[in-house]
């Protein structure tokens, strides 16, 4: 059965999938941290760099976007200057986000994603899924994509598409064809640079989980976003069992989300035959490197070796998905002599991958057993999210973001809501204190209104980020001993 935990309780959202009650996915969303990638904006052009072929966009984020010729609708490789001009207002897209000391990537070339197709106004191409693997059946629905398209659209046909009716595909087409039309109209009334359409990472994941699965049991806290997602044609909401949650404790302590979170940052996961995949993120990729451990087989060495990396290739994937691994992943199995076992190891992944809701490839085996794996980046994994570089050990390893403490810090304190206490003391370092009160106290003011309490703080000296709540009592006995946050 599949279920998913939705908890929106305090700032930090938090998205679990469950399949046949085994953990698949966990997906944390801070505020501050969501991606811009997708954003539509209304652009001015700052700057054109004719040596690069590119242009700087301003788009109202800290760094202008950067926008290369080839990223520009029907530019037959002309010069960039021919293209765009300085101080001319264009419409872009977020292509991908800005990294250091770089702006985010743009494209011109505006995508509308559906469950069907995908949607480029400016495309002038039409392509199928390459999931299908009968060209003729794509052949033909790419004839009817140049039949239905207007001169300068472009449109990709899902895999999805190839079973549902033409009437179908074009309703979904019209519909995204009616977004851009408002999009457009919306330039004539606003003043670059202006955000047009903004996407919500939360929603949008929760969206797709629930057509990915089809079917199951929604437990959530929050009775506001069951009706927006009720609301949504792309999920058929009967399908689904809501669940509320009415306890006054954390929906994510209930569901032991925290112990979950400690293990997806582990370094080692344990397999059930004793042995072992250590995974070790880097800046360039991630390696999973695979271990006997302290299974050895009934009968030869190579048995031993052969099951240990067809559970590894199972749980691998598991593990990609729910700490949301992606760009290149390189797995080291152990060293297998036969070629048909490389094979049915090899095979065993590429089955797995194929449950994965984010695009994946697996590359070819070499002969000393590693493997490459291509998984696309949408958003930081869960170790980037909730995680930061350890000040303790000057980045060699990671410690919980003063974020996280500080959300978590916020949970904890919810659950007490209903107590009769009137005051609560907690201790932290002066990075969490600056997140959980929030821009002028907004963020504390509106906690202490939801539970009825003062809050006091005393500063922890911790060389890392620490938020823990220390005892409650009344507001004459904490002030003594506390600082008003």
């Amino acid at each position: 059965m599949n279920q998913l935990v939705i908890s929106t309780k305090g700032r930090e959202k938090r998205l679990a999938v469950y399949k046949n009650q085994e953990l698949e996915q966990l997906h944390v969303f801070q505020p501050g941290q969501s991606s811009l990638v997708g954003n539509i904006y209304y652009g001015i052009v700052t700057k054109v760099e004719a040596g690069m072929n590119a242009c700087f966009v301003q788009i109202g984020t800290e760094k202008n976007g950067y926008l290369h010729r080839d990223q520009f609708p029907n530019h037959q490789h002309q010069p960039i200057q021919k293209l765009v001009h300085q101080g001319q207002k264009i419409i872009v897209q977020v292509k991908k986000d800005g990294t250091g000391s770089k702006g985010p990537r743009l494209t011109a070339i505006i995508e509308w994603s559906g469950e069907l197709l995908i949607y480029m106004p400016k495309g002038r191409y039409v392509a199928t899924s390459k999931k299908v693997s009968n060209q003729e059946k794509r052949e033909k629905w790419k004839r009817w994509g140049e039949k239905n398209k207007r001169e300068e659209e472009g449109v990709l046909l899902r895999t999805a598409a190839f079973s549902k009716t033409k009437e179908m595909i074009l309703n979904e087409w019209n519909a995204l064809r009616n977004k851009q039309e408002q999009l457009e109209k919306q330039t004539q009334h606003v003043k670059a640079p202006k955000l047009l359409y903004e996407k919500n990472d939360f929603f949008e994941e929760i969206i797709l989980q629930l057509h990915h699965l089809e079917s199951g049991v929604l437990v959530t806290d929050d009775r506001t976003l069951v009706q927006k997602l009720s609301e949504e044609e792309k999920v058929d909401f009967s399908l689904w069992t809501i669940d509320y949650h009415y306890s006054s404790s954390d929906l994510s302590f209930d569901h032991q989300l925290d112990i979950e979170i400690e293990k997806a940052l582990k370094t080692i996961v344990w397999l059930p035959s004793g042995g072992f995949i250590v995974i070790e993120p880097t800046e360039a990729m991630t390696v999973i490197d695979v271990n006997t451990g302290k299974f050895t087989g009934k009968t030869l060495q190579e048995e031993t070796i052969v099951q240990t990396n067809l559970q590894a290739a199972k749980e691998l994937t598991r593990q990609m998905q729910l700490r949301d691994l992606s760009g290149m992943i390189i797995v080291d199995f152990i060293d297998m002599k036969n070629e048909e076992h490389r094979k049915k190891v090899k095979q065993v992944v590429e089955q797995q991958i194929k449950k994965d809701v984010k695009h994946a490839k697996v590359h070819e085996m070499t002969s000393l057993g590693l493997l490459q794996i291509t998984r696309k980046k949408t958003k930081k994994s869960l170790t980037e999210t909730i995680t930061s570089p350890c000040p303790a050990c000057l980045g060699k390893g990671r410690v919980k973001s003063a974020e996280t403490i500080a959300f978590q810090l916020e949970r904890k304190i919810l659950e007490f809501a209903l107590d009769d206490h009137e005051a609560i003391l907690l201790e932290m370092t002066e990075d969490v204190h600056d997140i959980f009160v929030g821009e002028q106290s907004r963020d504390l003011s509106h906690l202490e209104t939801l539970i009825k309490k003062t809050l006091f703080y005393r500063t922890s000296q911790s060389a890392i980020p620490y938020g823990e709540i220390l005892r409650f009592g009344t507001k004459n006995e904490l002030k003594e001993i506390g600082k008003r946050l």
